[in-house]
């Protein structure tokens, strides 16, 4: 992995020297297994425990061996057995194969990267909580299909987004729960050089409990589920880091992540705040599934055992591991630091000439409406025809977007022209629909004679003191998200 997205404590837990002393440490749990079940002389796993814990892998020679002979085990045991007298040697690595010295290893490499990627998704966690809580009452537009829709809160899509980081995290705990489980039952998996008893005995030394059922190797299908819920959560802060690329663009952004002091976002372009880190995120997704799909390919083997999943584990299960966990940092980092232009989210609701509440307006034009021979489609088509007048565009820009500039020259002209003039003041749909002021729109097909007719039927509805209240308090963000009481509830006991 290249050296900007290691993490340390990852690349210590997947290093030679930490490997291969846990390979040291299953070769002394099976003999102190023997020993415990009164197979051996316990003074035999005294005498080569003290040995080995005197003289420390020399790595340097273990490489040089595996050099020579081709075979990374076989010269971790003769770097081990040249420390041991000749009596002791036979009850090293005795009736073992490599995988039974390998695979508990292996496992607990996997597990104890897990831990460390608890520890961060942890703290991700407890900085959604703390957005969620920060602007639970800072209202934004919510989208659909990249359009405006309903109001919600900033807080809430905080806590859309802690649910999703959560969903992944508990699929994770189940995932991982495989992981206590390991093997000490020989070249095909049929005990033919230990038996079960000791198989147990030296699992449970270890923090295991046996698999049955394997072959030279536990089966693949029980590590894939932990890489597709790595891989699962790198797409989920991918998803999320889309979130706030989209809210950053230019023009109004609502939020951005944090852009440093020294820090340059172009380098032809000096009024730019380029979203880097979360851009990156795509790039590390892409990866992470990468790395998944090669694990998960593990799978296969030939018969009791191929090698072929050697080589993809060495690489994959780290690298995954480092992509994860710098996503993970990365984006507590901007979501720690992630600037919230709450202004900017009033002035985007301000623009949608009360669109916001299209869905309320419907329903209640259609609940008050039907006494006075409103229909269900009387009640959608008058909202939408609202909302086309709304932002029906003026003369002039009209005649811009039927005749495009035939010359830079004249795009010159009217944009200076242009300049100075004042958009006139877009008229909400909450007003167009009470002052019954609809009007035919090219983009409806409905004539004049029917908007007539909706006009009269909205004079009618609207007669009493108390409609005008309560379509007064649709439009306010206090009732609209009302609801978001029961997800600070659910989500956060709050």
């Amino acid at each position: 992995m290249n050296s900007r997205y290691k993490d340390d404590r990852i690349e210590g837990i997947w290093s030679n020297d930490n490997k291969v002393n846990l390979w040291q440490k299953t070769e002394l749990a099976v003999i102190q297994a023997r020993a415990n079940l009164g197979i051996i002389d316990e003074n035999i796993f005294d005498q080569i425990h003290k040995c080995l814990l005197h003289q420390p892998i020399d790595i340097a020679w273990w490489l040089a061996k595996e050099e020579e002979v081709k075979h990374d085990l076989n010269a971790f045991l003769e770097e081990r057995l040249r420390f041991l007298p000749l009596e002791l040697q036979p009850y090293f690595h005795n009736g073992m194969t490599s995988y039974d010295t390998e695979e508990s290893a292996f496992l607990q490499m996997i597990f104890d990267s897990i831990f460390v990627f608890d520890r961060h998704v942890e703290v991700l966690c407890e900085v959604l909580k703390t957005l969620a809580l920060r602007y639970r009452y800072t209202i934004m537009n919510g989208r659909t299909h990249g359009q405006e829709a309903q109001l919600q809160s900033f807080g809430k899509r905080c806590l859309t987004w802690l649910q999703s980081i959560n969903l992944t995290s508990e699929y994770l705990i189940k995932a991982r729960s495989t992981l206590r489980q390991s093997k000490l039952s020989g070249a095909i998996g049929n005990y033919g050089g230990l038996n079960h008893e000791v198989e147990k005995e030296a699992l449970r030394i270890l923090g295991f409990k046996p698999f049955y059922g394997a072959t030279q190797i536990i089966p693949r299908e029980l590590f894939a589920p932990i890489a597709q819920a790595l891989c699962q959560l790198v797409l989920t802060l991918d998803k999320i880091a889309i979130d706030i690329r989209l809210g950053a663009r230019s023009g109004r952004p609502i939020y951005q992540e944090p852009f440093g002091k020294k820090q340059k976002g172009s380098s032809v372009m000096p009024h730019k705040k380029n979203t880097i880190s979360t851009e990156q995120m795509k790039g590390m997704a892409r990866m992470a599934k990468s790395r998944f799909l090669s694990i998960q390919e593990n799978i296969e083997t030939w018969e009791e055992r191929a090698i072929e999943q050697s080589c993809v584990e060495r690489v994959e299960w780290p690298d995954l591991f480092h992509i994860a966990i710098h996503c993970l940092k990365t984006m507590i980092r901007v979501l720690g630091g992630l600037k919230v232009y709450p202004d900017n989210m009033l002035l985007e609701i301000e623009d949608s000439c009360g669109c916001y509440a299209a869905g309320e307006a419907k329903e209640f034009l259609r609940h008050r409406g039907a006494p006075f021979g409103l229909s269900t489609e009387d009640a959608y088509r008058i909202v939408q025809l609202s909302a086309f007048n709304a932002f029906e565009p003026e003369d002039w820009a009209q005649e811009m977007r039927n005749s495009p500039h035939i010359s830079f020259k004249e795009a010159d002209n009217d944009f200076f022209f242009l300049r100075p003039r004042k958009k006139k003041e877009q008229m909400s749909i909450k007003e167009i629909i009470t002052r019954r002021i609809l009007q035919v729109s090219p983009q409806l097909e409905a004539n004049q004679e029917c908007v007539d007719r909706w006009n009269n039927l909205l004079k009618t509805v609207f007669e009493s003191h108390e409609a005008i209240i309560m379509w007064d308090t649709i439009f306010k963000p206090s009732y609209l998200l009302r609801g978001e009481e029961t997800l600070y509830r659910e989500i956060l006991g709050e």
